[in-house]
């Protein structure tokens, strides 16, 4: 019976994995902003802010603003704390840690949906925009686990390898 193959099988798996929690964490706010704007755009299209309220310009916003700043702070610590010495190890490390990065920066965007849900104002749909900039920048790429993690030279040819990562050791 051959053996199940996971994430941390190899080069394909490993990417494929990440990839789809990366698009899936993209994907699904965006899925929801879609909605929201084709909802107002039926209505007239978003509106321009009116007048300042508390909880909606100022919580929202700062709190859109702080999900980001957490995402790149807690990723960058967790990784110098860590410091994990075997290959596999340091392929899981960052898995994991992006997966905390992705999470924040997805609520980022969710909080911006949210404010326009609520409000219907472009405002959000800027600040929306910006989050999924932001977001994008944080692809999982070959170079970014490479410096992120610090593989020497043999660790990053196994990432751009086709080997089993079992047969590695």
């Amino acid at each position: 019976m051959p053996k199940k193959r996971h994430f941390l099988s190899n080069a394909y798996e490993y990417f494929n994995t990440l990839i789809m929690v990366f698009y899936l964490m993209v994907g699904i706010p965006l899925i929801f902003f879609v909605l929201i704007y084709l909802q107002y755009e039926g209505q007239g299209g978003l509106q321009a802010t009116q007048r300042m309220e508390i909880l909606l310009h100022i919580v929202l916003p700062i709190s859109i603003v702080a999900s980001l700043y957490f995402a790149y702070n807690i990723y960058k610590k967790e990784l110098q704390k860590r410091q994990p010495q075997k290959f596999q190890e340091k392929l899981r490390t960052f898995y994991e840690v992006s997966l905390y990065k992705y999470a924040l920066l997805s609520l980022a965007n969710f909080l911006a949906v949210v404010g326009m849900y609520f409000s219907g104002e472009q405002l959000f749909a800027g600040l929306y925009a910006i989050a999924l900039v932001v977001f994008s920048l944080n692809r999982p790429t070959h170079q970014r686990i490479v410096k992120d993690v610090k593989l020497n030279e043999e660790e990053e040819e196994w990432l751009r390898s086709d080997k089993n990562f079992d047969e590695l050791q």
